[in-house]
């Protein structure tokens, strides 16, 4: 029946309608009805690992981070400590010794303009001898004598004593070096001149005018003298360290002077030696275990039987200088027994001395260039006095 016959039906007559027909859609509807909700999902998906994946990277870039942060704070805290130790090496070791050596890290420029500077007070100096020029004639003439690898030191030839029976006419001086206790040593030297003992007797004595004989003496000042020929000096010396740069050292001395007939008294010199018989590494044990003590001088570096004259010079304590420990021995005695030509008087000049510096500067870097400068003392001094004795014409200088 068609529903508009239905509609136009008496009421009575009007029947109900059909119950609704329902349809399941067929498998192939319901899948894809479920597409769009798979989709989502899988969408879901994979944002949640991209986010995943994103905040694992983060988290591994900001581990990483701060593990670089970490290394660089260790390596900026490990280089900040080497600069306080460098910083304290510098203060408490390098500017110490570097003052005492003169400044040498801050006035190597005169080394390179060939300027000869006064490192250890700051400034140029003064003329190193006043002499005239004659006597600065006669100061070129000595040859400055190098000494050799090892010459003095252990394992070396040097004499521990020099007696009356050796005799080094013509020769350079002989230097010996023995280690002390601490930073000190002992230095000895000796030569022999054609010359009478007086003649170099005076050249010794004459405090006003040894810097005119003396090349390592810069400046020299007397400040007393006493009648029985006793002084108190103050000196400057100066050795050469590297070409064109000097170390000086200054210190105010007493000098004492003793005759034939007024020996020095045994108490005040180290006699561990009597003869000629001990052996040299015997005695530079002996020495070594010997300390430094004021008053008592070192052992004159000739033993002899014959008459002889010695000046003692030790530092004054207090007073301004630049060694802890400074006192030496000069010997000056005859020599009756040397062969010298025509029968010339010939004299033996020795030196002995014993150095401490004040500070940390090592006796080490020093003791080499004083011996050497101690060799061209004595050939300066000899030297003067050959000169001495051929202008009085008293004797010929010897060939």
């Amino acid at each position: 029946m068609m529903a508009t016959e239905w509609l136009t039906m008496a009421d009575g007559n009007r029947s109900t309608p059909p119950p609704p027909i329902h349809r399941f859609p067929s498998p192939s509807s319901r899948s894809s009805s479920f597409l769009p909700l798979l989709l989502l999902v899988a969408v879901a998906m994979t944002m949640l690992s991209c986010t995943t994946t994103t905040n694992s990277m983060v988290a591994g870039g900001i581990q990483r981070s701060a593990v670089q942060r970490s290394a660089r704070g260790s390596r900026v805290r490990t280089e900040a400590f080497r600069d306080r130790v460098r910083e304290k090496m510098r203060e408490r070791v390098i500017r110490p010794v570097a003052r005492r050596m003169g400044q040498l890290g801050t006035r190597l420029n005169g080394w390179w303009t060939g300027e000869d500077l006064d490192v250890a007070h700051g400034h140029a100096p003064v003329s190193s001898n006043s002499a005239p020029h004659g006597e600065a004639i006669l100061l070129e003439r000595v040859q400055k004598p190098v000494l050799m690898p090892g010459e003095g030191e252990a394992g070396s030839n040097s004499p521990v004593v020099l007696v009356d029976d050796v005799c080094m006419i013509p020769g350079d001086p002989i230097v010996r070096i023995e280690k002390a206790p601490g930073n000190g040593v002992r230095i000895f030297t000796g030569i022999d001149i054609i010359a009478p003992m007086d003649e170099v007797w005076k050249i010794l004595t004459d405090y006003e005018n040894l810097h005119k004989i003396v090349p390592s003496l810069v400046e020299n000042r007397v400040l007393k003298r006493a009648s029985d020929g006793s002084a108190r000096i103050e000196q400057v010396g100066s050795a050469d360290v590297v070409p064109g740069m000097k170390f000086k050292a200054k210190m105010t001395l007493d000098v004492n002077l003793y005759l034939e007939n007024n020996p020095i008294p045994d108490h005040q010199i180290a006699n561990y030696i009597h003869d000629d018989k001990m052996s040299s590494p015997e005695a530079r044990d002996i020495g070594e275990k010997t300390g430094l003590r004021r008053g008592v001088f070192p052992r004159p570096y000739a033993l002899t039987s014959l008459p002889h004259r010695d000046i003692t010079m030790k530092d004054v304590k207090g007073a301004p200088g630049d060694f802890e420990h400074y006192q030496g021995v000069w010997r000056v005695q005859p020599l009756p027994g040397c062969a010298v030509p025509d029968g010339q008087d010939a004299a033996r000049l020795t030196y002995a001395v014993e150095i401490q510096p004040k500070g940390l500067l090592p006796v080490r870097l020093i003791e080499k260039r004083i011996a050497a400068d101690l060799k061209i003392n004595l050939m300066a001094i000899r030297e003067a006095a050959e000169e001495k004795v051929a202008a009085d014409g008293t004797l010929a200088p010897a060939a």
